[in-house]
């Protein structure tokens, strides 16, 4: 029997795709190359979320990868308003063949849990951040 195909409600996430609109600010999608997406947490009125990106160095003669982890954190007061904070921050440079193990560890620190993460193979192409924008329910600009 094949696995039921999933709904495209269920991919969605209008808090992390916010939160990584907000972060192509800093980082040009142009540069991610992967995003690992691991599932948001619900405590009450409280949801929090992890994305860790593996992005390309700007100069393309550089092999290395730079892991930065973005945290969202979005509370539904009394009225019915939600409040969202991002955290974008930088983890480190590695050679490619050690980003899968850098990011495990990353994970392990931020105690994000032990879910398998979603993960993007976004290949630097704008084309591919859209998509993946669009899946989470987040309209890209531009």
């Amino acid at each position: 029997m094949l696995p039921p195909v999933p709904n495209a409600k269920d991919t969605q996430n209008p808090h992390l795709g916010a939160a990584l609109a907000g972060a192509a600010e800093r980082i040009a999608p142009e540069r991610v190359v992967q995003v690992w997406i691991f599932p948001p947490r619900q405590v009450g009125a409280r949801e929090t979320g992890l994305a860790v990106l593996v992005v390309a160095a700007e100069d393309e003669a550089d092999a290395r990868r730079t892991i930065w982890t973005l945290r969202y954190e979005a509370e539904t007061g009394k009225g019915g308003k939600t409040t969202r904070t991002d955290a974008l921050e930088e983890q480190g440079t590695v050679p490619p063949d050690r980003v899968d193990r850098i990011v495990d560890g990353v994970v392990r620190r931020l105690e994000a849990g032990s879910d398998a993460p979603d993960i993007r193979d976004t290949a630097g192409e704008p084309e591919a951040w859209r998509t993946l924008l669009d899946e989470l329910g987040v309209s890209p600009a531009g």
